[in-house]
């Protein structure tokens, strides 16, 4: 456990998507000033957040600690999912990946990474029956942490559990049971005073500069920072991504370091299923902790997404597809002995002419010779350009069409990939694109995951010239 238990390194994603409206009949007067939510993508779940979450700060995870995996809605009911967040980040084979189940497992995660014994990813996708009332106040998102003490130092921390009948599933059920919020926002916010007071006499401490809480409850959320001073910046930003169950406290954790100056005091307090209080002094280092776009500039970027698509990617919304027959499964055998390529995006650079082969082979496909001394190299943290582009009209995906490109990867390397979170209309030649770990489809109860592109950011992309050049 490292002298100053605390916040090396952290990292936020939020999907591409924003969803503001759930009107089931569209001649109805919109709601002017409602909560908006984020929405995941078709191919994205649990497992793709967390690894676009943890891709940033996690490379350098040691052997010997946890890798966790938060949330409660896991894409495997048995089978271990933060294993596949592992294959994918190519970390060591001495950290051992876990799944942590359950409302509290946000605030348990946090509370390992705290301790210095864990990494930690928390991701949720949260869905409702269509039309509910909390329908557009639940949300998609992730969070990564590394233990440390660079972002932030943990002063003290408490607990209080209460066995409560909040939110609940049963197995084979998809979507929450939900109690009354009336009965249940009076013992969520004793539960968070409780912990909140606890944790603030330990650091001794009578106020914290910054407050943000996080609860399954919103009547008690509101309570409770109302009475423990808090300026309303963690509501502001739940507003526009909905609750996003286990990932929530993180998310909320993420967005106050992203504004936070080094010296000052935050009291995250999760009010789910009892309270978790932790009080933490931001680091000097806070600045150079954040890995990837700040949750400001991503709630920027989203796109609005329509209801009827959000229905269609969620399964809620049962539509005629073309007539083709569904894609095959895969077999564990070949993703067990093609790991590398399937996961991780490992090509192969040929000892004699340097050239990168994808998918590696025994040969190389630029000089001809054989692999012997060939050595992977990762292509998923590099840009590609669009060298073509087609369009799939048949696609088996919850979409109409979708794009699938040929691009060049930077330093070698040609990838053949399908392209996500941008409209097919709008790829293009010349396009700089990253890759990004998703879903392709799932058949025969296995998932089939992969690499596919997304838009790089918007520094990383060429010139006007190039991008229209068709």
């Amino acid at each position: 456990m490292p002298e100053q238990p605390g916040i090396d390194a952290y990292a936020a994603y939020l999907p591409a998507y924003v969803l503001d409206d759930n009107r089931l009949d569209p001649s109805a007067p919109a709601r002017a000033g409602g909560p908006t939510r984020g929405v995941a993508g078709h191919d994205e779940d649990a497992v793709t957040m967390a690894v676009e979450a943890l891709r940033h700060v996690a490379a350098d995870t040691p052997a010997g600690r946890h890798l966790l995996l938060a949330t409660t809605s896991a894409p495997y009911e048995t089978k271990t999912s933060a294993g596949v967040v592992h294959e994918a980040l190519g970390l060591d084979p001495g950290v051992t990946a876990l799944d942590l189940r359950g409302h509290r497992a946000g605030a348990s995660a946090l509370d390992l990474v705290l301790r210095g014994v864990a990494t930690a990813a928390l991701a949720d996708v949260r869905t409702t029956r269509p039309g509910a009332p909390d329908e557009l106040a639940q949300g998609d998102a992730a969070a990564a942490f590394v233990g440390g003490g660079r972002a932030a130092v943990l002063l003290a921390r408490a607990g209080h559990t209460s066995e409560l009948l909040d939110r609940w599933r049963l197995p084979g059920e998809r979507h929450d049971r939900v109690w009354d919020e009336r009965f249940t926002a009076e013992i969520l916010v004793a539960a968070g005073l409780d912990a909140a007071r606890r944790a603030l006499a330990q650091a001794s401490l009578d106020t914290v500069d910054e407050v943000v809480v996080s609860s399954s409850n919103p009547r008690a959320a509101a309570a409770l920072r109302k009475t423990l001073g808090g300026t309303g910046g963690d509501a502001t930003v739940e507003r526009a991504t909905g609750f996003t169950g286990v990932a929530h406290p993180g998310l909320l954790l993420a967005a106050a370091l992203d504004e936070a100056e080094p010296g000052q005091t935050i009291l995250l307090l999760s009010a789910t299923e009892g309270g978790d209080a932790f009080v933490l002094r931001v680091g000097d280092g806070v600045r150079a902790a954040r890995g990837g776009p700040s949750v400001r500039a991503q709630l920027a970027a989203r796109q609005r997404l329509g209801y009827g698509r959000y229905l269609r990617w969620r399964g809620l919304l049962d539509v005629q597809g073309p007539a083709r027959p569904a894609a095959p499964a895969p077999a564990a055998p070949p993703m067990h002995r093609r790991a590398g390529w399937k996961y991780r995006l490992e090509g192969s650079r040929c000892a004699a002419c340097g050239r990168v082969t994808t998918p590696p082979g025994r040969v190389c496909a630029s000089c001809g010779v054989a692999g012997a001394g060939a050595a992977p190299v990762s292509l998923r943290d590099r840009t590609a350009r669009v060298v073509s582009v087609t369009r799939d009209h048949l696609t088996t995906m919850p979409e109409p069409e979708v794009a699938i490109v040929v691009a060049d990867v930077d330093g070698g390397g040609r990838l053949n990939a399908y392209v996500t979170d941008v409209a097919p209309g709008e790829v293009a030649v010349g396009m700089a694109m990253t890759p990004v770990f998703r879903r392709l489809w799932t058949t025969d109860s296995i998932h089939n995951y992969f690499w596919k592109l997304r838009p790089a950011p918007a520094d990383a992309t060429p010139g006007k010239d190039t991008a229209d050049g068709q």
